[in-house]
C-alpha cells in the first residue's frame, strides 16, 4: 500500500512539472500583434520579460541566424519585427530565449499558430478596390401597339392635312335646312382596343394598366435578367407560366403572353421571373370581358331593341286601324243622316 502511494505521488510531482515551468515566473511571455498584410512590413512580436534577465531573438525560416533581437530587462518589454514580407511569400516565426544570467535553460517558442502568408497584389487589389454596385433591378413594360398607318397621298379628294390632326367632315343639311354640327373631334390618336379576336393590345393605359381582353394577347418588353436565362412570365397569384423566353446578350426580352380567357375583368398583373437570377419585375394590365361575351351582349341587346321595334309597331298599327274604323264609321252615320 505504501508503496502505491509513492508512485502515485511521483507520477504527481512529473505531471506537474511541464505546468511548473510554462507558469514560470523567470520566463517572458510573447505574443503576435501585427502579420503580413497588403502594406509593407511583416510579423511583429511584442515580448515581456519574467523576474529575470533574457536575451530573444527572432528567428524565420528564411533568416535562422535572427531578422530581429533584444536584451530583456525583468519585467521589461520589447517589440520584435520581421523584414517585409513579398506577396504571396509565406513566413513561419520563432522566439529563442537564453537565460543570460544563467539561472534558467534555453528554450524556444515555435509560434506554431503564427506561420502566415502575405496576399498576393491580385488578392490585395481584389481586396482594397470598391466593391461593385448592385444590379439595377429588372423592368418590363407593355409594348405599345403599332398606330394605323395614314391614308396614301394619292386616295380620295379630301384635303391634306397636317400630322397630329384629324380634319372635320362638311356640315350636312338636316330636313329643315339648317346644318347640323359634325361630331367633335380631337387632335391624338384614340389608343387602339381589342379587335374581335381579342388579339390586339392597346396602345394607352387604362387604369392604370394597359388594356386587353380576356382570351387576347398583351406583347412585353424587359431589361435587366442575366443575358440567356429563361425568363417566365405568370399571372399574379397563379402558378401556371403562360409564356416563356431566354434574355439576350443584353438582359432583354421580347415575348407574346395571351390572357386566359377565363381571367376576371378588371385590373391584372403579370410576373415576370428570371429562372436563374430568381429576380422578377410586374407590369399592370386591366383585362376586358373576352369578345364572346361581349359579342353576345350585343347581340341581347340588339334582340332586345328588335323586340321593342316590333312592339311599337304593332301597336301602331293597331291604332291606326282603330281611327279608320272610327272614321268609317262616322261617315256611315253622316250619309243616314243626310238621306233621312
Amino acid at each position: 500500500m505504501t508503496g502505491l502511494l509513492v508512485v502515485l505521488l511521483g507520477i504527481a510531482v512529473s505531471g506537474a512539472a511541464p505546468a511548473h515551468a510554462v507558469d514560470d515566473p523567470t520566463r517572458p511571455d510573447a505574443r503576435v500583434t501585427h502579420g503580413p498584410s497588403c502594406r509593407p512590413g511583416g510579423i511583429v512580436v511584442e515580448v515581456v520579460a519574467g523576474n529575470a534577465h533574457y536575451s530573444v531573438v527572432l528567428a524565420t525560416v528564411r533568416t535562422p541566424s535572427g531578422e530581429d533581437e533584444a536584451v530583456l530587462e525583468p519585467f521589461a518589454s520589447v517589440v520584435l519585427r520581421t523584414g517585409d514580407v513579398a506577396p504571396g511569400e509565406t513566413i513561419d516565426p520563432r522566439l529563442v530565449f537564453t537565460a543570460r544570467d544563467g539561472s534558467g535553460p534555453a528554450f524556444v517558442d515555435e509560434l506554431a499558430d503564427y506561420t502566415l502568408t502575405r496576399p498576393t497584389v491580385e488578392d490585395c487589389e481584389a481586396a482594397m478596390s470598391p466593391p461593385p454596385p448592385p444590379p439595377a433591378p429588372p423592368t418590363a413594360r407593355v409594348e405599345a401597339a403599332e398606330p394605323a398607318p395614314p391614308p396614301s397621298a394619292g386616295s380620295g379628294t379630301g384635303t391634306p392635312r397636317t400630322p397630329g390632326t384629324t380634319t372635320a367632315p362638311a356640315p350636312t343639311t338636316g330636313r329643315a335646312g339648317a346644318p347640323t354640327s359634325p361630331e367633335p373631334t380631337t387632335g391624338g390618336r384614340a389608343p387602339r382596343t381589342s379587335d374581335a379576336a381579342g388579339a390586339v393590345v392597346p396602345a394607352g393605359s387604362v387604369g392604370g394598366g394597359a388594356q386587353v381582353q380576356a382570351g387576347g394577347t398583351v406583347v412585353l418588353r424587359g431589361a435587366g435578367f442575366i443575358p440567356g436565362e429563361r425568363v417566365d412570365v405568370l399571372l399574379h397569384g397563379g402558378e401556371t407560366v403562360l409564356a416563356s423566353t431566354a434574355a439576350d446578350p443584353a438582359g432583354e426580352v421580347r415575348v407574346d403572353v395571351r390572357i386566359p380567357e377565363t381571367a376576371a375583368a378588371g385590373p391584372a398583373t403579370l410576373d415576370l421571373v428570371g429562372a436563374d437570377s430568381a429576380v422578377g419585375t410586374s407590369v399592370a394590365l386591366q383585362v376586358a370581358a373576352a369578345a364572346e361575351e361581349a359579342a353576345t351582349a350585343r347581340g341581347v341587346l340588339s334582340l332586345a331593341s328588335l323586340t321593342i321595334a316590333a312592339v311599337a309597331l304593332v301597336a301602331t298599327a293597331a291604332g291606326l286601324v282603330s281611327v279608320a274604323g272610327r272614321q268609317h264609321a262616322g261617315r256611315r252615320a253622316v250619309g243616314s243622316v243626310s238621306a233621312g
